[in-house]
């Protein structure tokens, strides 16, 4: 995108966003004039928004950013020079429902990292300082490449406040969530970015962790094309991953019937209330793979309860049936990964990977095999 068209793209998210819900349809239509791949960016930065999950889930600030004319007062909670134990701020990256992350200097280490921070108003929350706390402790249980590195969690006292952090690895690249909104539809992409996140998967899942929100907003692609799974706060610890049994005990839990995560990505089982497993997260992927190639999410819905009642109920559009040409493996896999009976599901992420993996080399020997078949030659003409 040109600077002028990302500009405008800003300028009609924002004003859109603050039009009530239901004049938006009829004011984008005024608005785009007709460019319907302007209405699909706007649209997809609206539903992020509107399923924004626990930190980071809206649109990453600082790549659509308020025009100056609707600033607000917004006051972050730390400023540039503040410490945090070793942690220098240099500048805010981004805030959500559950906290702000921050650019930061490890000052012993002289590297770049990623500050998160509980806001103010929630540190008296029992409930969320667990969960923060258990972030932590779930991303840190794996050491694999695709998934997001923690360093250090601590406590500090920032203006007569005391202020939870998790030092993470700061990473320079965009979120799956702007990926696709600038370069949609891209089979081998998304395949090779699935693939990788379903291995970070594999990796947590035997390590006693479920992510519970799988979505475009917590998968970042580096720069170098690496993938990184991001923000294990819903993550469920299994009980051999906490070190005293009396202490899983005396730790609240969630309650039966509760949901958690992001409605568009939810699992039946998940959206439902009931206990989940690791097959739960591959439903999740599988959302998010179909929404990469089709360019919409599999079940949708005016609201959450429409959501819920479609991931419950509602028969699944196969792939093929709105992408003409879609390969029918890759239809396969998405089908098998989005089946309401997770008994039918892929059983495990590294399942799940290896057939990726092997659709993708697949499509690549094809594709190479079409590039270098010589063209056929002319018949002869009798002399």
């Amino acid at each position: 995108m040109t600077p002028e068209e990302h500009q405008r793209l800003g300028k009609l998210y924002h004003e859109a966003l603050d039009r009530p819900a239901l004049e938006r349809a009829a004011f984008l239509d005024q608005a785009c004039g007709g460019d319907r791949d302007l209405r699909r960016r706007v649209d997809a930065l609206l539903r992020a928004h509107e399923q924004a999950g626990e930190f980071l889930g809206a649109p990453d600030p600082h790549l659509i950013e308020r025009p100056s004319t609707h600033n607000t007062s917004y006051a972050p909670i730390a400023g540039p020079g503040e410490r945090f134990g070793p942690y220098e701020v240099i500048s805010l990256i981004g805030s959500g429902g559950m906290g702000e992350v921050y650019l930061a200097q490890d000052t012993r280490l002289n590297r770049h990292i990623a500050l998160k921070l509980l806001p103010s108003g929630v540190t008296e929350n029992a409930d969320r300082i667990r969960r923060f706390k258990q972030e932590a402790r779930a991303a840190s249980a794996t050491n694999h490449p695709n998934i997001m590195t923690v360093f250090d969690f601590g406590e500090a006292v920032l203006q007569n406040r005391n202020i939870h952090f998790i030092a993470v690895e700061y990473i320079d690249g965009q979120t799956l969530r702007q990926r696709m909104i600038d370069s949609p539809g891209a089979i081998r992409d998304a395949l090779e970015i699935v693939a990788q996140t379903a291995s970070a998967l594999a990796a947590a899942h035997e390590a006693g962790v479920i992510h519970r929100d799988v979505k475009p907003e917590n998968i970042m692609i580096r720069r170098d094309g690496y993938v990184k799974v991001l923000d294990f706060g819903l993550a469920k610890l299994t009980e051999r991953f906490v070190p005293e049994a009396m202490e899983a005990r005396k730790r609240p839990r969630t309650n039966p019937g509760q949901v958690l995560g992001t409605f568009a990505y939810m699992s039946p089982e998940q959206a439902q209330g009931q206990k989940v497993d690791e097959r739960s997260d591959l439903f999740s992927l599988g959302c998010v793979l179909y929404e990469m190639i089709a360019g919409q999410v599999p079940f949708d819905g005016n609201t959450p309860a429409d959501v819920i009642a479609a991931i419950v109920s509602r028969e699944l559009s196969p792939l093929s049936q709105l992408s003409p040409g879609i390969p029918a493996e890759l239809d396969r896999i998405v089908t098998r990964m989005l089946t309401k009976d997770r008994s039918e599901r892929y059983q495990s992420a590294r399942e799940l990977a290896i057939d990726l993996r092997n659709l993708a080399l697949e499509l690549e020997l094809d594709a190479r095999f079409r590039s270098e078949s010589p063209t056929a030659p002319l018949p002869h003409k009798d002399s």
